[in-house]
């Protein structure tokens, strides 16, 4: 298990910093001006980050494992160090008018927690909306934040080698049905990933259409980045790189994929490049050991 929370944390901080300077871009313009990603790149566009940072989808993802880490057992305290945590000042902050996947992308900390608490659903949907509410409490991000943490959950627990796609996504889309009954989602998400189970080895930008994009809304790149674990769960690096060039919210796509391919794999599954280029890998590396410690 250790390892696998390993490279769930630094699968996430990986996916984010490769898609993090064509965050935003379409498919073309990642083609015409990055030439498609293969490695960390600079954010030539903004200029605001260098090869290898990430942006708040992993400060907010490492605050939260963190939290968990010292309060795995009490909601109040962990949500008390949570806010601590993540008082730092955030990295490209966007408020939108709709529910997006932010929350989805910070949220696979939780699921290391549910794999290692065994707790029902209804108290993981608990922990879920008191917690990643301060992310983005709409109630469709909340429901793509709860099947986040169930993928991740799940994924933890199976070898890559040994997942069935069709089910991987379907059993999301359950855990989903069930966030939405109970919060009064709109059921957008659960949708999309059903639509998805049954078409998994479409070609990537076929799911995007499938997705009707991939921008940052709950029902777009969160399913997206799930399906793609799931059609290439034990090719971590082609199935990243796949996804991230598709464009879109490439950074946010690229840490919720990169969880779920850490989590299947174990950190060994990146390349050493990115293991040793990514930003903080040692933090990185020693909030996964304490989370896995605390959860023993």
């Amino acid at each position: 298990m250790s390892d696998r929370v390993r490279g769930l944390l630094l699968g996430l901080a990986i996916g984010d910093a490769l898609g993090m300077p064509i965050e935003g871009l379409s498919h073309q313009n990642v083609r015409t001006y990055y030439k498609g990603i293969k490695g960390f790149r600079a954010d030539e566009k903004r200029g605001e980050l260098e090869a290898g940072q990430w942006t708040s989808d992993t400060q907010n993802a490492l605050a939260l494992a963190a939290a968990l880490a010292e309060h795995p057992g009490d909601l109040t305290r962990a949500q008390v160090l949570w806010r601590q945590r993540r008082g730092v000042e955030l990295r490209r902050p966007v408020d939108r008018p709709y529910a997006t996947s932010a929350s989805a992308a910070a949220v696979a900390p939780l699921g290391a927690w549910w794999a290692g608490t065994d707790a029902p659903l209804a108290e993981a949907l608990t922990w879920t909306r008191a917690l990643l509410a301060d992310v983005d409490d709409r109630p469709d991000a909340l429901v793509a934040a709860l099947a986040q943490a169930d993928a991740a959950r799940r994924a933890l627990g199976a070898p890559a080698d040994t997942v069935e796609g069709a089910d991987f996504v379907s059993q999301a889309a359950d855990a989903a049905r069930a966030a939405e009954s109970e919060i009064g989602a709109s059921g957008a998400v659960s949708r999309r990933l059903d639509l998805l189970a049954g078409r998994l080895f479409e070609f990537p930008l076929d799911l995007q259409d499938l997705c009707d994009d991939t921008g940052p809304a709950a029902d777009e790149t969160f399913p997206f980045a799930l399906a793609m674990a799931a059609r290439g769960p034990a090719l971590a690096e082609a199935s990243l790189l796949a996804a991230i060039n598709v464009g879109g919210d490439a950074n946010t796509v690229g840490a919720i994929l990169g969880a779920l391919l850490g989590a299947f794999n174990g950190a060994s599954a990146f390349p050493d490049e990115w293991r040793d280029g990514v930003e903080a890998s040692g933090e990185i590396l020693a909030t996964a050991d304490a989370l896995a410690t605390a959860l023993g």
